[in-house]
């Protein structure tokens, strides 16, 4: 899945390159990107839900709901392309309550969207897309309510749908497609049944798009449009480095599954993924060596429950990186790096007889860093966006005796990054 992954995403980048070169000769840099947020939400249609009645499997129907959601993206490649990252808000269910209930959120949706015409006022332009995350479900059923919460973490997923703009508003019209909507889902402690979730939902959606190079002073914009289209990110800078300070909101996700969860925990999340976290960096930007070092901080928990059981973790990690930028094609900078972490595991259960409380291992973890800047005036401005992803496949730890897999991919979405050294410059 994940060489599949790679496959369309830079299949869709270099589709929109090619594009971009063709039917935009004269773009600057720019007009590269803008940014937008997007407010809307999803329809999800019923389906078929099953439950344990008299030691026997029933089915029932689960209500069609409406999804709400908060997107915060940017279209880039003048206009080609799309990037994003969606957070769901509430579940409003459109029928009314049979003494049944359900979850279904597509949890914090990464992804991008391809328009092969490019984006213009007052016209209607068809896109297709991919979009990776966590899919949740969790059957809420009368009177005990304590079903488990189940998740298919990093799921790739595919829409596609229009868009028509005008001024600063834009319309958007989509469906989703969830290639996997299987859940081998626990009806009881010891009794797993499967159930089919909706392989679509439909999409309605308002952007409020801005660009915030707009306000730059007329000799920056004269500059920053000169730059070649493809250079190093240390183009005409004259300064050694600077120092910087991050934060942005961040997710993990759990890439394989444990088999201490497989033998005691059978009925719970066997794969998790951690609660919203910020991740929180310190480091120093050398300018002519196109790399940066970082000393990062995020403490994500992670928690699955049900039929009365509880697991939490809580991970405490700071990570020194070195990050190596590899170019620069009009504000989108990529870098790659190498980073070892300090982990600092905090792991509790209660459930089934076995209730440990604070079972504290240290470890040191070795990881692997990918991400990319959105940098219009190269080294020359104060604030910054930036993506980071940390993999680190090595990770587990110790749980009574027995061996806790907890290989994970952390994912910092948008952080927001501050160079105060380059804005007394600027000043």
């Amino acid at each position: 899945m994940k060489h599949k992954l790679l496959s369309i995403v830079f299949g869709l980048l270099i589709s929109t390159f090619v594009l971009a070169q063709e039917d935009s000769p004269n773009k600057e840099r720019l007009d590269f990107a803008k940014m937008y947020f997007e407010i809307g939400a999803t329809y999800l249609p019923s389906f078929t839900g099953k439950r344990l009645e008299n030691n026997t499997i029933t089915t029932f129907d689960h209500a069609e709901t409406l999804n709400s959601y908060l997107t915060w993206g940017g279209f880039h490649f003048w206009g080609h392309t799309e990037f994003y990252v969606t957070f769901p808000l509430n579940q409003l269910s459109l029928n009314e309550d049979n003494g049944s209930n359900h979850e279904l959120n597509h949890w914090v949706a990464t992804g991008a969207r391809f328009y092969p015409w490019t984006m213009k006022e007052r016209k209607i332009r068809p896109y297709i897309g991919v979009n990776w995350g966590a899919l949740e479900f969790r059957q809420i059923l009368k009177p005990d309510e304590n079903q488990s919460k189940l998740s298919k973490d990093f799921m790739l997923n595919y829409d596609a749908g229009v868009m028509y703009n005008y001024k600063k508003l834009a319309l958007r019209f989509g469906v989703n497609y969830f290639a996997d909507d299987k859940w081998q889902y626990p009806i009881s402690k010891t009794q797993i049944a499967e159930i089919k979730t909706p392989k679509m939902s439909f999409q309605f959606g308002m952007l409020y798009t801005f660009d915030a190079t707009k306000d730059t002073k007329e000799e920056n914009i004269e500059k920053w449009n000169s730059y070649p289209t493809v250079s190093k990110l240390s183009y005409d800078s004259n300064e050694f480095g600077s120092f910087f300070i991050g934060a942005g909101p961040s997710i993990s996700f759990s890439l394989a599954k444990s088999d201490y969860n497989a033998t005691e925990f059978p009925y719970l999340q066997q794969q998790l993924t951690s609660t919203n976290y910020f991740d929180i960096a310190l480091g120093y930007h050398f300018h002519k060596a196109n790399l940066f070092t970082a000393i990062s901080y995020r403490n994500p928990t992670f928690e699955t429950e049900g039929f009365g059981s509880k697991q939490t973790i809580k991970k405490t990690s700071l990570a020194l990186e070195v990050n190596k930028f590899l170019t620069d094609y009009s504000g989108f900078a990529p870098f790659i790096g190498l980073n070892v972490a300090y982990d600092r595991f905090n792991y509790e259960q209660n459930g089934d007889g076995i209730n440990t409380q604070g079972i504290f291992t240290n470890k040191i973890e070795p990881g692997f860093t990918f991400g990319w800047d959105i940098v219009p005036g190269k080294t020359n401005e104060a604030l910054i966006l930036r993506t980071n992803l940390r993999w680190y496949p090595f990770s587990e730890f110790q749980v009574n005796g027995e061996k806790f897999n907890f290989s994970q991919l952390e994912y910092n979405l948008i952080q927001v990054v501050f160079y105060p050294e380059r804005l007394k410059k600027r000043k």
